[in-house]
Order: structure tokens, then sequence, then C-alpha cells
């Protein structure tokens, strides 16, 4: 099905997406620092704003970089030539992560307390693969827990648990290959020269060795580079236009986190659009059958409890996190990290613990709420003069800073995922501008 034409209404200058381009450039650059080198350097209250003045700034740049601009795409001579270098550049990048990471994962056993996600995960998939109910009690942590991680979070796991391997070799290979392997794909059809294409290419290698050489625990405990995974393939599916894409890389990021959930309506609605009807019916179509099928026929139809139950326990979760405050310090442990807005609720909210939990979601839920709506309205003004793909992508990514800004227990593991992600943007943001008004047919 071809796409709809569209004029782009403003003929780009050269001078203007340049000068963006290099602000999007340094913004990432900060965003990057403030999440590594410079974490915590302003301390728990500023930090986080710079941090979030930096993501923001990217998506900003992006946009005004972007605006006019048609997509861009190689020839197919170019793509050719590419090919062989591309993948050398992604066998580079994966060795020099595996270099950093096998270490680590070799030297740091799995400790239910340091971090419970692996041995959770180990129980779901035990009780799958023995035909047990999975959502039901956990009794064998030290504590008691009601499941609350959605099926996609465990479910690639199975195979690795009859094989005796390692949760995080899967994790780490997810992202490496599968995700790492999506960029480079979208990669090879970006324009560019060929100095821009190899630093493209090393990107998220670079950026990803990045945060865990400032933080060799980041994924050391956790299988969070599976999510990262996740939105690497919807980032990959957005460039690309594909609709059975686009709606399987949904499901993965519905069926692992909610964090999405308020993106997908501006989503389907810029598809509706842009892509025509067809299109987003069979995203939507595919979302809803992947939902049906993993999570709500084998899962939720045998107990309906399930997803009140997971809420509930998000919310003790967080009432326990903040909880704990060490001694001689003003902050519980994850609060003070310089990475989410909870430092400032968590002091200027003047009432009880359960109290400061309970409007803390409700920040969080009217901040994300708020952002996709803006976004929204942003996309109904000035639509127009962008091409979709650009917008939907830019639109992600600025949903996403302000998700995990007002999340309630901001790991460090979590908020990597937008970081991780700012390589898309990045990869689009740097392509040469156009110089005239360009019809997308």
């Amino acid at each position: 099905m071809s796409e709809p034409t569209i004029l782009l209404t403003q003929a780009p200058t050269i001078g203007t997406p340049r000068r963006w381009r290099i602000v999007a450039v340094i913004a990432f650059v900060l965003e990057l620092l403030f999440f590594s080198n410079w974490r915590g350097s302003l301390g728990p209250y500023w930090s986080p704003l710079a941090f979030l003045v930096a993501g923001l700034g990217l998506g900003v740049a992006a946009l005004a970089a972007l605006r006019g601009q048609p997509y861009g795409q190689a020839t197919d001579g170019q793509v050719a030539r590419r090919v062989g270098w591309g993948w050398l550049a992604w066998l580079a990048g994966g060795l020099l992560v595996l270099k950093q990471q096998i270490p680590i994962v070799l030297n740091s056993p799995i400790n239910v307390h340091w971090s419970d996600v692996i041995p959770i995960v180990q129980t779901y998939v035990d009780r799958f693969r023995s035909g047990e109910v999975v959502y039901r009690y956990l009794t064998n942590l030290p504590y008691p827990l009601f499941p609350n991680h959605l099926p996609l979070q465990w479910l690639p796991y199975v195979p690795a648990q009859g094989l005796g391997i390692d949760f995080r070799w899967v994790s780490l290979g997810l992202l490496l290959v599968v995700g790492f392997g999506a960029y480079q794909l979208v990669l090879l059809r970006q324009p560019g020269g060929w100095l821009s294409f190899g630093l493209r290419a090393m990107l998220p290698a670079v950026v990803l060795w990045q945060v865990v050489h400032r933080d060799e625990n980041l994924f050391s405990q956790v299988l969070e580079q599976t999510i990262i995974t996740y939105y690497f393939l919807l980032a990959a599916s957005v460039l690309a236009g594909s609709a059975w894409a686009q709606g399987g890389a949904l499901v993965l990021c519905l069926l692992s986190r909610y964090s999405v959930v308020f993106w997908v309506p501006l989503f389907l609605w810029i598809l509706w659009r842009e892509a025509g009807r067809r299109h987003a019916l069979l995203v939507a179509g595919i979302v809803l059958v992947g939902i049906i099928g993993i999570y709500i026929v084998p899962f939720f139809a045998e107990n309906p409890t399930i997803f009140i139950h997971a809420l509930a326990e998000y919310r003790t979760a967080t009432i326990g996190e903040w909880s704990r405050v060490a001694d001689g310090a003003s902050l519980p442990t994850h609060l003070g990290n310089g990475l989410s807005a909870m430092p400032w609720l968590y002091t200027y909210l003047h009432l009880p613990l359960e109290a400061k939990v309970t409007w803390a979601q409700r920040v969080h839920a009217l901040a994300a709420a708020g952002a996709a709506t803006l976004l929204a309205g942003f996309y109904w003004r000035y639509g127009h003069r962008y091409d979709y793909r650009y917008l939907a992508l830019v639109a992600l990514k600025l949903y996403l800073v302000v998700f995990y800004f007002f999340i309630q227990i901001p790991y460090n593991y979590l908020v990597s995922l937008s970081i991780l992600l700012s390589v898309f943007v990045v990869l689009v943001v740097v392509n040469p501008p156009a110089t005239a008004p360009v019809a997308r047919t």
C-alpha cells in the first residue's frame, strides 16, 4: 500500500537544521553524562532536573532539526557498499560490550538480597515448564510476593532454563544480536557519508559501554537488556514503516511493561492519519491478538485479579523502598540517585508516607498522560511539517523521558532504557538536511 502524499509545507534551509542538529547532539551527550559520570553531581534535587532538561532538550532539538525534512534513505548502491562494514561495526561493538560485561556477570552470583528480579523470573519459568499456575503467590523469597511481571518479561527464558543457561546471557545476547541488529538494519538505509555512518554504527555499543562503565552493577542482577531490546525493535519498526513489525514490537513492549501504554493511542492515531486506516487497523489488530493470545487467555482468564494484585504489589514495593532510609541519609537510597522527581515529592509533601506514595502515583499517571496529550496536540498543530516516522520516534523519546522522570522507584536500570533509546533519535537527526521542499509519496 502506498503512503499518502504529504507536502512538507516549508522549505528547510541548510543553516537551521545544522544548528539544531548540533544542539541535539550536545543534549544527547549531556543526557548520557548526567546518567553516567555526572549522575548526582548536582545533588539529589537538582541533578534530576538537569537530567530531565537534557532529555527534553534532545527531543525538542530533534523536532526543530527534523522540521520539514523528508524521510532520508540511502540509495541501493550505498546500502550494498555499506553492508559488510555495517556488520563489521556491529561485531566490533558486540565484542566491546562482551569484553566489559562477561567478567561482571561471572563475578556477580545471583543474590536475592541485592535484587529479586532473577529469582522471581526463575520461579515463573519453573512453574510454566511444570504446568503449574504461574500467577500465584511466591513463597520462596525472603518475603511473600504476588507475581507482578507481565509474560514477556519471563517467557523468553523458558528455553534457557531447560538448557541450564544463565538468564543474564540470554538478556545480553538478545540486545547485542536482535536489538543492535535492528539498529544496524535501520542505519544501513540512512543517508550520509562514511564518517557519519561509521560513528553511528558504533553508537549503541559505546553508549551501553559508557553506562555500564559508570555503574558495573547496572545489569548484573537484572534482565533489563531484554526490555531494551523490545524498545529497539519498536523504534526500528517506527522508522521501517512495516505494520507487522510495528504491531509485533508493540506486543513485546506492552506485555513486558506498562511504560508505553499512554503513547500507543498517539502512535495509532498518527498511523491512522498518515499511513492509512488499513495500516493502523492492522497494527491495532496484531496488538489485540497478541495480548489476548499471550496474556488474556493463558493467564488472565484463569485469575482475572492478577492485574489488580500486580498494581497493589507495586504500591507495596514503593512503600517499602520509601521506608528504607540509611542512617545519616535524608532520602531513601533509590530516590537519591539523581534521576527522578521523587526526592521533591518525598521531601516537600508533608504527609504520611502512604499518602506521599499515593500522590506520587497520581503525579506519575498525570504526567505520563499529560505528556502524551501535549504530544498529540503538537502533532495536530504541526504534524503536517514532519515525516510521521520522525515525529512518532521523537514523541516516543520525549514521552519516555517524562514517564521515567516521575516513576516512583527510579532504579538506575529502569531509566537506562530511555538513554539507550536516544541512539535512534541521534541516528536520524544527524542525517544530511534537505535543501528544498519535498513531496513524500
